[in-house]
């Protein structure tokens, strides 16, 4: 079993909170029962179905919780072999490392969710030569262009807006330093792609238009984010949130996906744009988009494509819940 979000497994760490719960409160019952009389008297006037009927019905809770946090894990088994043909490319990934790709309107943040896209692209790609720029204020060379697949997956795993000083979001510079890189002799389609909320603080993003087509390369981008926005956390060494970024006058920062900006820089420099929340959906998009472009065709292969098993969790809980509601309260008289 494989689990697509393995950190929502951490809800399991609620049961051993609930089970004290269940049993201070079975305890707290007791006492009352005794308070106010025979226990087994105010059972037979009462009509209460009893201790076991109770039991029944917190088990079969407890088992539907589990059962719903492990659909919310998203599990994955069985899968189908999917032949993959690519033809080799050039590709530099700009990724946003400003501090807004750590809100939390895509889940499980922006930069993980980015990250899962860069990674589908990185895997899809085979044959290719690809690399890595981060940007925040500045712009700097995480990897050159390489065949080492799996040494730019763990780079972007492990890419952090603590990586870069100083803070803001110059769009321009990743893009076009990521460009410049691409300017080495060979046929190979060449392509630049961002994945940025499209937060623009500095600089001039039209202006690597021109450095992209230079290169004769273009330009893809993946947004990261939602229209509606999200406050920016304030996140310690351990992942925790401790705060929120705000402005001068104490207002809490709000930062928004800007569409708008990243679609017309991918039109004018001969790409396409597709909005990305972190399944991968927008990179396969983009990689069958790069490949179109010509180049060497290299041999394929078979890859594991696995089967989203959701739904039997989900069924599962239900069924419980609904088990859960069948046993009687009160006996049958």
């Amino acid at each position: 079993m494989r689990w697509a979000e393995p950190e929502r497994l951490n809800l399991l760490w609620l049961l051993p909170a609930l089970l004290l719960l269940a049993v201070w409160a079975v305890r707290q019952r007791a006492r009352l029962e005794s308070t106010l009389g025979d226990p087994a008297a105010l059972r037979r006037l009462t009509g209460e179905a009893g201790g076991v009927a109770r039991a029944a019905r917190m088990g079969l809770l407890f088992i539907a919780f589990l059962f719903a946090v492990a659909g919310l894990a998203r599990p994955l088994a069985g899968f189908r072999l999917v032949e993959t043909a690519a033809r080799g490319a050039d590709v530099m990934v700009a990724l946003d490392l400003s501090h807004s790709m750590e809100a939390r309107d895509v889940r499980p943040d922006r930069l993980r969710a980015a990250v899962r896209e860069i990674t589908t692209l990185l895997e899809s790609l085979e044959g290719s030569s690809m690399g890595l720029v981060a940007f925040a204020g500045e712009a700097r060379v995480v990897s050159p262009l390489s065949t080492d697949l799996e040494g730019l997956v763990s780079m972007v795993e492990t890419a952090r807006p603590s990586d870069l000083s100083p803070q803001g979001s110059d769009i321009g510079a990743g893009a076009s330093l990521a460009a410049r890189l691409l300017r080495r002799p060979g046929q190979r389609p060449r392509a630049v792609v961002l994945v940025s909320d499209g937060e623009n603080l500095s600089g001039n993003p039209e202006a690597s238009v021109g450095e992209v087509r230079q290169a004769g390369a273009r330009l893809f981008a993946i947004g990261i984010g939602t229209q509606q926005g999200d406050v920016i956390p304030i996140v310690d060494s351990t992942g925790t949130v401790v705060g929120q970024r705000r402005e001068q006058d104490g207002k809490p920062v709000v930062t928004r996906l800007n569409e708008q900006l990243l679609r017309e820089l991918a039109q004018r420099a001969g790409g396409r744009y597709e909005r990305g929340d972190g399944s991968g959906a927008a990179a396969l998009r983009l990689a069958d988009a790069i490949r179109s472009g010509g180049g060497q065709e290299v041999r394929g292969r078979s890859i594991r494509a696995y089967d989203e098993r959701f739904p039997w969790f989900a069924a599962a809980a239900g069924l419980l819940l609904l088990a859960e509601r069948a046993v009687p309260r009160r006996r049958r008289s």
